[in-house]
């Protein structure tokens, strides 16, 4: 059988604090994450996965594929960039060769005697990428290798029409769609099985397709603008304003105004309050009237700070990066380019600062460190009301994620 392997290399630290709970290929932009886009171009072929060894049991908990376990077919496998937001199949047969953007690996297609010695710490090495470089031949490729969570923002809008059109391709009306929705563009919108919308409600696709999955609940005099994604067992709230780039997944309660924004599964954000152009973890709870901006009053592209470095994101409408299990209080307000860690608890009056470490607590009477059993126990209770129980490799990983920001911590000073 033919084999590929997808793999996390170095750069997955630029996608922190989303990543630090799962390998950066699960990730979403468009309609699928990066890996379900990978498996799709490769059916019937058996696939591996590498990625952090503290994320191996979580990982193979959550996916039905070789995690960092090796079964490379009789030819020898492809290994995949698990950034790589691939759009069409690269051939798992043929000569060895080391595809290359911007000295990052795009693929290696490697004949089984050149597999058998590669382990999934290696293409986390960057004296091992290094090495391979100089022993295969190196072809540059025109590949989509995402280096930062706004090249996922910036792509999201573009991916879900292309998704749309490559995998799902025509529209279908499925569900209970009461008298007084508005369809526009019918045969762009696609509304999955016991999917119920209300009266009033607008699923405007002239300008790119809307995607809604099963048993979705959406609310009277609601707006979705395509392109728009949505996904199972989400409720939108009355009067939402679901607009262009909006890439909700599964089992989330959301109301406000949402636009470009790509929010992982079993998030909240039920009430008024606009984020734009921005990358929510799971597990998110966000108060009333909890707002980003996305756009500077100067016009000018948005920095960002990434724990010590000021980067500067090209992009003249960014807003904000916030980690799993962050909670916020109501009228929270973040500026532009903000990034919040995981299990963050954060009750200001004030804005926040632009970067927040994983596991704070910044109240207006103190900022200190989120106790990690008080977190733990937060972190269940939220998931219990979902029916969800946290198994033993997620409060593992957990704890680790808690001792692997200990420098965060450090260098902005919290006790």
């Amino acid at each position: 059988m033919k084999s590929i392997c997808i793999f996390e290399d170095s750069a997955y630290q630029n996608f922190l604090p989303l990543v630090y709970n799962r390998p950066v290929y699960e990730l979403r932009c468009g309609i699928y994450t990066l890996l379900e886009r990978i498996i799709l171009q490769y059916p019937d072929t058996e696939t591996n996965l590498f990625c952090r060894k503290y994320l191996e049991k979580l990982t193979n908990e959550n996916n039905p594929y070789n995690v960092n376990k090796t079964n490379y077919g009789s030819k020898g496998s492809l290994f995949l960039n698990g950034r790589f937001l691939m759009s069409s199949p690269i051939s798992i047969s043929g000569k060895e060769e080391i595809g290359i953007k911007d000295d990052a690996i795009v693929y290696a297609r490697l004949l089984r005697k050149n597999c058998l010695s590669i382990t999934p710490e290696k293409f986390l090495d960057q004296d091992f990428i290094n090495k391979l470089k100089k022993k295969f031949k190196t072809k540059k490729v025109n590949a989509k290798l995402l280096k930062y969570p706004w090249d996922i923002i910036t792509n999201n809008k573009e991916q879900i029409t292309f998704d749309f059109t490559s995998y799902i391709k025509y529209g279908l009306i499925q569900g209970k769609i009461y008298e007084g929705v508005h369809l526009i563009n019918a045969s762009q919108i696609f509304t999955g099985k016991n999917t119920v919308i209300k009266p009033g409600c607008v699923l405007d696709a002239e300008n790119g397709p809307v995607y809604i999955g099963n048993n979705v609940k959406i609310s009277s005099n609601s707006v979705i603008i395509g392109p728009a994604f949505i996904g199972d067992n989400v409720v939108i709230n009355d009067l939402s304003r679901i607009l262009a780039g909006s890439n909700i997944g599964r089992v989330c309660k959301i109301g406000g105004e949402i636009v470009n924004t790509i929010i992982q599964d079993y998030t909240n954000k039920q009430h008024d309050g606009f984020l734009g152009d921005s990358y929510i973890g799971s597990w998110v709870n966000l108060g009333a009237d909890t707002i980003n901006s996305n756009l500077t009053n100067t016009y000018g592209t948005v920095k960002v700070q990434m724990l010590d470095k000021i980067i500067d994101t090209g992009q003249m409408f960014h807003g904000m990066i916030m980690g799993d299990h962050t909670k916020t209080a109501i009228n929270t307000r973040f500026t532009t380019g903000s990034i919040i860690g995981f299990a963050c608890n954060i009750l200001l009056t004030r804005i926040p600062p632009k970067f927040i470490p994983s596991f704070s607590w910044y109240s207006d009477n103190v900022t200190r460190v989120y106790d990690i059993k008080r977190e733990l126990q937060v972190a269940k209770r939220m998931m219990a009301r979902r029916n969800k129980k946290m198994s033993r490799n997620e409060e593992k990983v957990f704890k680790t994620i808690f001792t692997l920001t200990e420098r965060e911590r450090r260098l902005h000073d919290m006790q």
